[in-house]
């Protein structure tokens, strides 16, 4: 949709008679394989039985190519450090297995993985019900760049 101003008569045009317009945000990603960057990550806690259990979210902002919009993908993880645990994998394909041996006994600071670039893996669960507008987005893979997205190529004349 293109919107123009019209002026009514009599009146003068200005020199620029245009206001900006943000760009807007959505988590309604396309489904496929993206380059991507970690926005955020943060921890969180869902209502188990008899407690609260931990996780992280990880919210990535997912680069789509000539996208006029920015789109961004969560992807909740439990919070277990132990080695071969989901989080343990996950971090493991993003900083390497030295990252982590070096964090060992200590801690590893969740603010360090901001703006790391990563590739992801988006996809899309229609729901039982026509009564959503848009599918479940669910990220099912995150690895380093390079891995689900091969580079272009340019080629030499």
């Amino acid at each position: 949709m293109n919107i123009e101003a019209t002026l009514t008569q009599g009146s003068t045009p200005a020199q620029d008679n245009t206001i900006p317009v943000p760009k807007q945000t959505t988590f309604h990603t396309p489904a496929g394989p993206f380059n991507a960057s970690i926005r955020s990550v943060s921890k969180k806690f869902r209502l188990g039985g008899d407690s609260s259990i931990p996780f992280l979210r990880f919210v990535f902002t997912v680069h789509v190519p000539n996208a006029k919009l920015d789109y961004l993908a969560k992807l909740d993880v439990p919070a277990n450090m132990n080695e071969g645990s989901e989080l343990w994998n996950l971090l493991l394909r993003l900083v390497g297995r030295k990252a982590l041996q070096d964090c060992s006994g200590g801690k590893l600071d969740l603010n360090a993985l901001v703006g790391l670039s990563c590739d992801i893996e988006v996809e899309h669960v229609p729901g039982k019900e026509d009564r959503y507008d848009f599918p479940l987005v669910i990220v099912t893979d995150v690895r380093e760049p390079g891995s689900l997205v091969k580079p272009l190529v340019k080629e030499e004349n």
